[in-house]
């Protein structure tokens, strides 16, 4: 199946690190007693959640589907729930998106909920569940929702987990992201310069995320007959320039 992220063993990839940082590569990370293995092993979880919680990766969203009876305010969230990705609830019984709110408006609303007539099903996370205002009615409502498993078990290929705990266990992001990252954090324990290795990384996770959602081209004179034109210099880039009179 083809994927964005060319991804590799935890070990493989901490063996990279070790050869770029000039240190000896270890044969084992999670059963070694190598107090470099040990090290990289610790860095490399850091830095796969740091990098999973940094992005909204298109591989590390799934769909959560709520299934309203009209009593139940209640439910529980997806076990490797993360966060949701924004604006993306929606009820498909009224047809209408989710509105979700903060602590306040919660309370604000509730206090004049009982006299007013409040359309649209509306929820927030509150005590590890999610919870809606009023019940939802009876179907479904459906949130996308990124995951925190970030790591392909290496036993078992079908299950997915948030932590590195074994030597052949497969991070699924890009390869060569992981190990910039694994020697940034190494560097950053050790309290030597991040600078170099830090420019690396940013160069490859901007490469990344560039490629990881489709977004359209910005045509700034509409190539196409009747296509929107951004920039015109009839109505807002006159020849007197932009802002200037």
């Amino acid at each position: 199946m083809a994927a964005l992220q060319r991804t590799n063993t935890i070990t493989y990839e901490v063996q990279q690190a070790c050869r770029q940082l000039s240190l000896t590569p270890p044969v084992g990370v999670y059963d070694s007693l190598d107090e470099t293995a040990q090290l990289m092993g610790a860095v490399a979880n850091l830095a796969g959640i740091l990098l999973a919680d940094n992005y909204n990766w298109q591989h590390l969203q799934d769909v959560f589907t709520v299934t309203g009876d009209g009593s139940t305010t209640e439910f529980d969230l997806p076990a490797d729930f993360a966060s949701f990705v924004d604006n993306t609830g929606w009820s498909n019984v009224i047809r209408r998106p989710v509105l979700v709110l903060n602590a306040q408006q919660w309370t604000a609303i509730s206090s004049w909920l009982s006299q007013s007539f409040y359309v649209n099903p509306a929820c927030r996370i509150y005590q590890d569940k999610l919870q809606f205002m009023s019940a939802p009615p009876v179907g479904t409502i459906v949130f996308q929702y990124k995951k925190s498993t970030w790591v392909q078990d290496s036993d078992d290929p079908a299950v997915f987990k948030d932590l590195c705990t074994k030597n052949n266990d497969v991070p699924t992001f890009d390869w060569l992201m992981m190990t910039l990252a694994i020697k940034v954090k190494w560097l950053e324990a050790k309290g030597m310069s991040t600078v170099a290795a830090q420019s690396d990384l940013n160069d490859r996770y901007f490469q990344l995320t560039q490629k990881d959602e489709v977004a359209p081209i910005l045509q700034l004179s509409g190539p196409q007959p009747g296509s929107f034109r951004y920039l015109d210099n009839l109505y807002n880039t006159p020849d007197t320039n932009v802002g200037i009179p």
